[in-house]
């Protein structure tokens, strides 16, 4: 859709929604939020150790069932918070939007190939706010799988056609050797990257090929519109 952006929320996510607010400026807006960390501290709650496999936690049946009650509390946060801020929200949290293809060197985590736009136009028509976690299906399986919070932002990016996709995040940017953020990066040339920037900077990538137009990565409190 002309002039929509998508925003992903990571880190601390309800202290960025007043950046995403302003950085979507009255445009059309669809939030995907991570939780990463609430789902960490349940998973240690429960005794469960967390793997990452090139920045991706790697998911079993356990960490699942953990994935799906931290994403839906951080939802429901949110929700709140949306509403404390004037903004009604349609959470999208059963995984319903998302198709994914099953990646099983990742256990039960998928890789979106499919995004249902049709339910986040009908959330805008009625004045909503889509809120979306990243949960999807395993393709026609009802199976639900894991997915990263940055596929799903780039996959929905490019399903809606959006002129742009922000990352928001409590790091300042993508860093150099020196420890500078660097001002803009060239999807042809990407720099080095490990941890939770790889999987960012790889979904950077397909959000651009896709078509979208300008993306950009930075912490909530200094991304500007």
């Amino acid at each position: 859709m002309t002039g929509a952006v998508v925003i992903k929320l990571g880190g601390n996510a309800l202290a960025q929604l007043p950046a995403a607010i302003s950085i979507a400026d009255g445009r059309p807006l669809v939030i995907v939020h991570g939780g990463g960390a609430q789902i960490t501290a349940l998973m240690e709650q429960r005794g469960i150790a967390a793997r990452f496999v090139g920045g991706r936690r790697f998911t079993d049946l356990p960490t699942l069932a953990c994935v799906r009650v931290a994403l839906a509390d951080v939802s429901d946060e949110l929700v709140t918070a949306l509403r404390l801020l004037g903004h009604v929200a349609q959470p999208f949290c059963d995984g319903a939007l998302v198709s994914g293809q099953r990646r099983k060197e990742l256990g039960l985590v998928g890789e979106p190939s499919r995004i249902e736009t049709e339910p986040i136009r009908a959330a805008w028509i009625a004045d909503r706010l889509p809120l979306i976690a990243p949960i999807g299906h395993d393709g026609d399986s009802p199976r639900l799988l894991n997915v990263n919070a940055d596929d799903v932002a780039a996959a929905v990016a490019v399903a809606l056609q959006a002129d742009e996709l922000v990352f928001l995040s409590d790091v300042p940017g993508v860093l150099d050797e020196a420890g500078n953020v660097l001002p803009t990066i060239s999807a042809s040339k990407p720099p080095t990257a490990s941890g939770g920037m790889l999987p960012k900077l790889e979904a950077c990538a397909a959000a651009l090929a896709g078509g979208v137009n300008h993306v950009r990565i930075g912490a909530g409190t200094e991304v500007q519109p």
